[in-house]
């Protein structure tokens, strides 16, 4: 193994500092309540892909044949632990498909489930309510 000569050694560890310092800097730069944010946004992003997925599983089993992925929002009404959630789609046969809800992260479980309280309706006519969306409910 090829030794580096003293100044490739140095040259090493001012971008190894330089690449902490950036580093340092970055995590100093958010606030707490930045973070926070940061935390509230991915927690949104997970619930929402987990519910548009769980969501279109629950038409299914009532018989409701989705065409296409459920779009899903997510907002965040209590930090990261309660979320408010809209789905929208249609059916194959053109009917209009909402699912509403609230999801709770406080007890998340692994896998792919949510709790909370969900309504999901065909055309304006309720078709399900359940505490609980995914297969390992």
């Amino acid at each position: 193994m090829r030794e580096l000569a003293p100044a490739g050694r140095a040259r090493r560890r001012v971008q190894a500092s330089l690449i902490a310092l950036i580093v340092a800097l970055t995590t100093m730069a958010c606030t707490d309540e930045q973070r926070g944010d940061l935390v509230d946004q991915g927690t949104e992003a997970v619930v929402r892909n987990v519910v548009a997925a769980a969501g279109a599983g629950a038409f299914e089993r009532e018989g409701v044949e989705v065409e296409g992925p459920l779009e899903c929002t997510a907002s965040s009404t209590g930090g990261a632990e309660r979320l408010e959630v809209r789905c929208t789609g249609s059916s194959q046969d053109g009917e209009e498909l909402i699912l509403e809800g609230e999801a709770t992260t406080g007890d998340a479980e692994p896998g792919n489930l949510v709790r909370g309280s969900f309504v999901g309706s065909v055309d304006g006519e309720q078709v399900f309510e359940q505490d609980c969306l995914g297969d390992a409910c």
